[in-house]
């Protein structure tokens, strides 16, 4: 296992899980065992940008580089590693796959898959110890995709396979994943999905509270200094997040949210400020001024959660004949 090894990723750091700190790659891939700390930005995949540098304009469109998290690690391991050696690294990494490398050539993966696969095909094999099989016998190629390509172009393979090599055959960059695609996805798209999902709870519950008559009295106390009359909007579809905040967050209209809010002036002023907060969140998500965060998910999510639970009470006491509500 100490045989030397083609130059792969010349001067990438890498990790040797039985030495205590850090060491350097010098050129050679690690002994079996050790593992290749690869991350995309070392790689530059993803270019580091100072504060005075301007984002790329390309940075903008969505590639397979933006689906490779930051930190990633790379594990490769040779043909000669045991599958007994691999299945043990990847479970120690929560991986589902290797890449198998020889010099600078990546040969393919070993997977959980491909083992599966090949020894259904490779029968009954009586005599032969699990630690003497070699991952060469079970390898299986995967796609091989650029960087800057669509993610869309990938989804084929990922489907099928659950994973993409990134690079060259020569130049293994990484791998996505289906679970990477999925959390990138998710991470792009929460915010969005959880303001339609506040936005459309909260029409909803309004229109629960009041009929026709109600929403229009409800307008003209809350909305009368921002429309002019023959603009004042009538449906609830025809309004404004901010608008839905005014109306129910006027003390002239809250006896007819209390049922769904709750009873007080407190809980007036609770739920005005905790609709205000998304507001100004959906503000900023809409309009692209910047991406939520840290604390600001936190409060999206937190909101979200608690619309949720309003619904599911309303809902609770529909279903029993409790609350009837205007509609």
């Amino acid at each position: 296992m100490e045989t030397e090894m083609k130059e792969i990723a010349d001067g990438l750091p890498y990790h040797n899980p039985e030495q205590p700190s850090a060491s350097r790659f010098k050129g050679s891939v690690p002994a079996i065992g050790d593992v290749l700390m690869v991350t995309a930005r070392q790689l530059s995949i993803i270019s580091p940008t100072t504060e005075t540098e301007s984002p790329s304009l390309l940075d903008l469109f969505h590639r397979v580089n933006s689906l490779l998290p930051e930190d990633q690690v790379s594990v490769v391991v040779r043909p000669g590693t045991t599958v007994a050696e691999a299945i043990q690294l990847m479970r120690k990494n929560g991986f589902s796959q290797l890449p198998v490398v020889e010099g600078s050539e990546v040969l393919g993966v070993f997977s959980f898959r491909s083992f599966a696969v090949q020894m259904l095909e490779m029968g009954e094999m009586k005599g032969v110890p699990l630690e003497n099989l070699t991952v060469d016998e079970f390898i299986e190629e995967l796609r091989f995709v650029h960087i800057y390509d669509d993610p869309r172009s990938i989804f084929d393979s990922l489907n099928r396979d659950d994973a993409v090599l990134v690079g060259e055959p020569n130049r293994l960059q990484g791998i996505a994943t289906a679970m990477d695609a999925l959390h990138y996805l998710y991470k792009v798209a929460s915010p969005f999905v959880m303001l339609a999902e506040v936005e459309l709870s909260l029409r909803r519950l309004i229109g629960i509270c009041v009929d026709e008559d109600e929403l229009r009295t409800c307008v003209k106390n809350s909305l009368a200094q921002q429309y002019e009359d023959d603009e004042m909007p009538s449906r609830l579809e025809e309004m404004t997040f901010n608008d839905y905040v005014q109306i129910v967050g006027d003390g002239r209209n809250w006896p007819r949210f209390e049922e769904v809010f709750g009873e007080g002036d407190w809980q007036r002023k609770r739920t005005r400020t905790k609709l205000e907060e998304i507001r100004d969140l959906r503000n900023d998500v809409f309009h692209f001024k910047r991406e939520l965060m840290g604390d600001d998910l936190d409060i999206l999510t937190a909101h979200r959660d608690w619309l949720f639970r309003r619904a599911r009470i309303i809902e609770a006491r529909r279903k029993v004949g409790i609350y009837d509500g205007a509609n």
